[in-house]
């Protein structure tokens, strides 16, 4: 048995010439940690991970934890896997925390728990591949696991465990050392909460408002995956250009941005009572008509609409919530926007992502006063059904973020309208290909997305992204039907604010595609959609920009293709790998459409529906929605 020192050293020694490059190596091998930028490869392909664990002196107490578990069986075997591994001294004073003298004193359960809490199955997560904030893949205990760095680039996992050396390459996978036993919390949102001495004022307020209620769920148990194998008509082994899986769970989730109570007492707000005057203040303005509901339960009361703010029924670690969709079809030079839809009824938190001041996950930027809040280095604090963030300054959907909300161009991905997507770990997880491996396809059983209703002969996928595809954030939602039948489906959009709106969808057509008439909140938006008419076709009449002298800018076109129902797609995301389609970005693809559905009057801030119903055999793709107030369309940009 050696120590993982030990044999690094010796394969060195192997390779090395001299005595002076020998002592050299001796001191850079004793010194090995993740401060290395980019980490470094150690390779041990001879064995598979669990001999390496095995003959490991350095990792015996975790050799044995595999062992008693029955894991290790699973780490010989073929497969990719990726492993944190604490050391001996790591695992003992894990056992003194715990009140434990050796693994003996855990029930066997438990130990597996911490086993699995240890490792990621199916992939080989390399040094190179972290990201700040939570892995998009999970561990085997269903966990995310998430990636910080110290002032000195230093590596921690779940904050506090020190990678101590990282991307040790065995046959069948990768090892990162750790020098502190990964203990996830697994314990719901609200009681992680609770524990939490900063956020004291937040808690008391979730308790009163009877809003901790709506945070108990975390998995649907009704949900059985071999129910719907079916759906999977192209498996990864078929080496196609796409593989299909099924949502192997159907989980719930919930984010909380929290002021602390410093953060309120800076603003007055010192107990209840304050909060209460604080909230009143500010959403009596905005609801005058609510402004006699005194029950704090009741959900349009001025508190309860203010802690509501704070919610959203999506799992979004500090990268998921813009972050992980800024994939390589975003151009670098354009601001990016998501919307959140909290508990709040019928609001929005809007996120920029300001390329210009480098800044990410920016709250609700105010134009006119540059205001806006900021999450703090205190994020992605993890409970089993969610997590939180800690904010700088008290976020509330006040007048002024109302104001700003209905005066700008709102464009939703597709995929940002399911929360279903985000927190069974399907959106955000980067270009699944070409790189990795092929382009992986969710089958989506039907009733697995509550804010999309089908018929029964509609098929329902979510594409993640490709480089192939000339696709906003890279994705899509795409749909079909078995075979001889049509699709036809309604979606529920996001609520949008009251106003006078032009309403687009964005798609991308081929030769694949059929006839869909269109519907949007039950009246039919214009004539049938034919999913094949390339931008070209003479009845959208595309040009590409810069080939008409008379028109470089290609404005004059863009006013005539307006007059026939369609846009250009808009010039901030672009295709990265051209074949399907090119063009520097989708202003210049002749594929990349947008569809004028009609201009409408929204009495009310409020949800919509988009129905669609196939005419003809085909695909449907979704892309995304654009919600512009006809007061901006005069001065509205290309992007």
């Amino acid at each position: 048995m050696k120590t993982i020192n030990n044999i690094i050293l010796n394969i060195r020694k192997r390779f090395l010439i001299g005595l002076a490059v020998s002592i050299s190596a001796l001191a850079l091998m004793s010194s090995c940690n993740s401060d290395d930028v980019g980490g470094n490869l150690y390779t041990f392909q001879s064995k598979m991970m669990g001999q390496f664990l095995t003959d490991t002196t350095d990792f015996s107490e975790f050799a044995r934890l595999l062992d008693t578990t029955k894991v290790m069986g699973l780490l010989n075997s073929y497969g990719t896997y990726t492993c944190f591994a604490p050391t001996n001294t790591a695992m003992k004073a894990f056992y003194q925390e715990k009140g434990k003298k050796s693994l003996n004193d855990f029930t066997l359960d438990s130990l597996k728990i911490i086993a699995y809490d240890h490792l990621i199955n199916g992939t080989e997560v390399l040094y190179s591949n972290f990201v700040v904030g939570r892995l998009p893949q999970m561990s085997m205990s269903d966990r995310y696991i998430s990636i910080s760095f110290g002032t000195t680039g230093q590596a921690f996992v779940n904050k506090t465990s020190k990678i101590t050396q990282n991307n040790v390459l065995v046959h069948n996978g990768v090892i990162h050392v750790i020098d502190e036993v990964l203990n996830p919390t697994h314990e719901g949102i609200v009681d992680v909460i609770a524990a939490d001495p900063k956020f004291t004022l937040f808690y008391d307020a979730l308790m009163a408002t009877g809003l901790a209620d709506s945070l108990l769920r975390y998995k649907d148990d009704t949900y059985d995956p071999e129910k719907f194998k079916h759906l999977i008509t192209v498996a990864r082994e078929a080496n196609q250009w796409y593989y299909h899986e099924i949502p192997l769970s159907r989980k719930y989730g919930y984010t909380l941005f929290l002021e602390s109570n410093e953060t309120y007492a800076a603003s007055g707000i010192t107990d209840l009572k304050s909060m209460k005057a604080y909230a009143a203040n500010v959403y009596n303005a905005v609801y005058p008509e609510d402004a006699d509901i005194t029950d704090i339960t009741d959900r349009r009361n001025s508190l309860n609409r203010f802690i509501a703010y704070h919610i959203i029924n999506k799992q979004l670690s500090y990268s998921k919530i813009i972050d992980a969709y800024d994939t390589s079809h975003m151009l670098p030079n354009r601001d990016m926007y998501e919307y959140l839809e909290p508990m709040c009824p019928n609001t929005l938190i809007e996120v920029k992502k300001d390329r210009l001041a480098k800044t990410t996950n920016n709250l609700n930027y105010i134009r006119e006063t540059g205001r806006v809040v900021r999450i703090t280095s205190n994020y992605d604090n993890d409970a089993v059904n969610g997590v939180y963030h800690e904010i700088n300054s008290i976020l509330a959907y006040d007048q002024l973020v109302e104001a700003e909300h209905s005066t700008k161009r709102l464009r939703f991905d597709g995929a940002s309208f399911f929360p279903e997507l985000t927190n069974n770990n399907m959106r955000g997880r980067g270009i699944t290909s070409p790189g990795p491996g092929p382009n992986l396809q969710f089958r989506l059983p039907r009733n697995y997305i509550d804010r999309l209703s089908t018929s029964e002969q509609t098929v329902v996928s979510y594409l993640t992204a490709d480089a192939r595809y000339q696709n906003y954030e890279g994705d899509e939602i795409f749909l079909g039907a078995t075979s001889g039948n049509l699709y036809d489906f309604t979606i529920v959009t996001p609520p949008i604010p009251a106003g006078t709106y032009e309403v687009r969808f964005g798609y991308l057509t081929n030769g694949k595609r059929g006839v869909a008439q269109l519907y949007f909140d039950n009246i039919p938006a214009g004539v049938p959609l034919n999913l094949n008419n390339y931008a070209t076709d003479v009845s959208i009449g595309y040009e590409v920009p810069g080939t008409v002298q008379a028109d470089l800018e290609g404005i004059e076109n863009d006013k005539m293709m307006r007059n026939r129902g369609f846009m250009k797609g808009p010039a901030c995301y672009k295709v990265v790998q051209t074949g399907w389609s090119s063009g520097e970005n989708a202003r210049y693809s002749p594929a990349a459409l947008r569809r004028i559905l009609g201009t409408y009057n929204f009495p009310v801030a409020s949800n919509h529906l988009l129905t669609v119903k196939g005419l003809s055999g085909g695909e449907f793709m979704f892309d995304y929605l654009e919600f512009v107030p006809t007061s901006v369309l005069e001065s509205e940009d290309i992007y």
